[in-house]
C-alpha cells in the first residue's frame, strides 16, 4: 500500500501520479465536508438559474459578515461556512501565541477556500532550491492536464509560462478590461520600470459561468476548483481506497517498510503498513507529524512565509455603473514587480475589480463613510481597485515551530511569530513603485492605507524542512525525506527552501506529482 495523508493540493497531485503508476493508493484523511443544511441550500441553487435563486438561499451562501474566529475582514469563508478550518478528532495540539495561522482538516483541505490564482515559480525566486523551474515544468503539465485553468498566453508568458494544454479565459470585468487597456498602451515604459502585467490564471471551469459575482463566497455551481473534485473523481473510479475521519499521529519505520499510526472516526487506535508515505497534510499538521515521528522535541524550526499586503489603488477614470455589471469576482489581473532596488526577488501584484464581497469588507473599514451618499459611493467604486500583492520568503518574516509536551504529556506544537524588521519596509518599497509609475497604470496606490498582514495569513508558507543536495539535521532530500525515515516523502510547501512571492498552489502540486512519479516503486 501506498499510503496518501491529506487531501488538500499536495496530496491528491500525488496521488494523481501513484494511480498513473498502476499503483495502489490509501489515502487517510480528516475529511470534514460542508454542513448538510448549507449543502442543502447549495444544491439547491446549483439546480436553478440566478433568477430563480431565493434570497435566503444566497444569504445563507454569503455568510452574516466578513468577520469571523479567525480575525480581520480578510479571512475567507467559503458557502458562508468555516468548516475547512475547524478540528475534528484533533491528535495534537497547537499552541498559538501568533494567531492567524490555520491549518485545515476538510475534504480537499485548504483549496475549499483558496482565491484559485495559478502561476508557477520563476528561477529567480527558486536560487536556493535543489532542482530548478525546468524540472517541474512537466510536473505543472502534468496537474493542469486534471485541474483546470483560465490559462492565456499573454504580455507575461515570457516570464511565468502557463503550461496549459489551451486557453481558457473568463472575461475580465469592464474596469479591469479598461485598466488593461491603459497597461498595453504604456507597456514599454512599465516594462522600462521592471512592471510586468497580464490577465490572471486561476483554477476554474469557465462554462457555464453566469458572471453572478459571488466567486469569493463559493461558485453556486462549484466551478472553482477544489481538489476534492479530483478526489471524488478517483473514488467514483476506484482507483484509490478513501478512509475519511482517520487521522494520522505518528509514522513508524520497520526492516518491512511503515507502520502508519492513526486513529479512526470513533477514535480508536488503528495501525497500517505501507510501502510509502506521502506526506501533504499542510505545514502545522506536517511539521507536528514530522516532529512527532522524529521524537524531534524542543528543536525549533522556522517556517517560512510570503507575506501579503493590500492597497486601494484608484483609476484616474471612472467605469460607471460596476455595481450593475454581470462579472466574476476572482482575481482579475497580475503585475509582477522585477527590480532589484524594490527586491532580488519578483513581487507578485494581484488586481481585483468591484465585487459584492470587496464592498462589503471595505464597508467595516473607515471607507464606510461613504454609504451615506450615492454619488460618494459610485465615485469611490466605479474607479477602486484592490491590490494583493505578496513578498518572497526572504522579504518576509518568518514563524518558529517547536514540538513540546504539555502537563499530561502530550505532544504540542508552539507557533510563535519571527519578525523580520525589513519585511515592512519590502511593502512600502513596493508601493512607491507603483505610484511612481502611476501616470503609466493610470492610477495611483493609497500607500498610507496599506494593510500589512501578519506572517502566516497568507497561507503561503512552508520551508520548515527544506530540500537540499545534502541534508543537514530537520532537512529533507530531492524526494521530501529524512534521512531517519526513509520512505516518509513529505510533499507539500514544507519542503520548499524558499517560498516565491508567486501563487504557491501550482507550485506545490507540481513538485508533489514530481516525488510521487520519481520514488522508487
Amino acid at each position: 500500500m501506498y499510503c496518501v495523508v491529506g487531501s488538500g493540493p499536495a496530496s491528491i497531485a500525488a496521488a494523481m501520479a501513484l494511480v498513473q503508476r498502476g499503483l495502489p493508493v490509501t489515502i487517510l484523511d480528516g475529511g470534514k465536508t460542508l454542513e448538510p443544511e448549507r449543502k442543502a441550500a447549495l444544491d439547491r441553487l446549483a439546480s436553478s438559474t440566478p433568477a430563480a435563486w431565493s434570497p435566503a438561499d444566497l444569504d445563507r451562501l454569503r455568510g452574516d459578515d466578513q468577520s469571523s474566529r479567525h480575525g480581520a475582514i480578510h479571512s475567507k469563508r467559503t458557502y458562508g461556512s468555516e468548516y475547512p478550518y475547524e478540528d475534528i478528532a484533533e491528535p495534537f495540539t497547537i499552541e498559538k501565541t501568533h494567531g492567524p495561522f490555520h491549518y485545515s482538516m476538510a475534504r480537499g483541505g485548504l483549496s475549499n477556500v483558496w482565491g484559485a490564482s495559478i502561476l508557477p515559480s520563476h528561477q529567480l525566486d527558486m536560487d536556493r532550491w535543489p532542482i530548478t523551474a525546468a524540472d517541474l515544468a512537466p510536473h505543472y503539465r502534468a496537474v493542469l492536464d486534471f485541474m483546470p485553468t483560465t490559462g492565456i498566453q499573454d504580455s507575461l508568458e515570457n516570464l511565468l509560462p502557463t503550461h496549459a494544454p489551451a486557453e481558457r479565459p473568463l472575461a475580465p470585468s469592464r474596469q479591469i478590461a479598461a485598466f488593461l487597456n491603459d497597461l498595453h498602451r504604456r507597456a514599454p515604459a512599465l516594462g522600462k520600470a521592471g512592471i510586468h502585467f497580464g490577465r490572471s490564471r486561476v483554477a476554474v471551469t469557465p462554462e457555464p459561468c453566469v458572471q453572478c459575482g459571488l466567486c469569493l463566497y463559493g461558485c453556486p455551481y462549484s466551478l472553482i476548483y477544489s481538489s476534492a473534485h479530483t478526489l471524488n473523481k478517483l473514488i467514483a473510479d476506484k482507483l484509490v481506497d478513501y478512509r475519511p475521519g482517520h487521522i494520522v499521529q505518528r509514522i513508524e519505520t520497520t526492516p518491512d517498510g511503515l507502520l502508519i499510526h492513526a486513529r479512526d472516526s470513533s477514535g480508536a487506535p488503528l495501525t497500517l503498513p505501507a510501502r510509502r508515505a506521502f506526506v501533504g497534510a499542510g505545514v502545522l499538521p506536517s511539521a507536528w507529524l514530522a516532529l512527532h515521528s522524529l521524537n524531534a522535541f524542543d528543536q525549533p524550526v522556522t517556517m517560512l512565509d510570503s507575506q501579503y499586503f493590500i492597497f486601494p489603488f484608484f483609476r484616474f477614470f471612472r467605469t460607471p455603473g460596476v455595481d450593475r455589471e454581470p462579472l466574476h469576482s476572482l482575481v482579475q489581473a497580475f503585475m509582477e514587480i522585477r527590480d532589484p532596488r524594490v527586491s532580488p526577488h519578483l513581487v507578485h501584484v494581484e488586481v481585483f475589480s468591484y465585487s459584492d464581497f470587496l464592498k462589503r469588507a471595505l464597508m467595516a473599514t473607515p471607507l464606510r463613510f461613504v454609504a451615506f451618499n450615492r454619488w460618494l459611493q459610485s465615485q469611490m467604486f466605479d474607479r477602486l481597485l484592490v491590490l494583493q500583492c505578496f513578498l518572497h520568503s526572504d522579504d518576509s518574516s518568518r514563524l518558529t515551530l517547536s514540538l513540546r509536551r504539555d502537563a499530561q504529556g502530550r505532544p504540542k506544537l508552539a507557533v510563535k511569530e519571527a519578525p523580520v524588521p525589513g519585511a515592512w519596509w519590502s511593502s512600502i518599497k513596493a508601493g512607491l513603485k507603483l505610484a511612481a509609475n502611476g501616470l503609466s497604470l493610470g492610477g495611483l496606490p493609497v500607500v498610507p492605507a496599506m494593510q500589512f498582514a501578519q506572517p502566516g495569513r497568507s497561507y503561503h508558507s512552508g520551508g520548515t524542512f527544506p530540500m537540499r543536495a545534502n541534508p543537514g539535521p530537520l532537512e529533507t532530500d530531492l524526494l521530501g525525506q529524512f534521512s531517519a525515515l526513509p520512505g516518509v516523502h513529505f510533499i507539500d510547501a514544507s519542503v520548499f527552501p524558499s517560498i516565491p512571492a508567486t501563487t504557491i498552489t501550482l507550485t506545490v502540486m507540481a513538485n508533489a506529482h514530481r516525488i510521487a512519479s520519481q520514488v522508487p516503486a
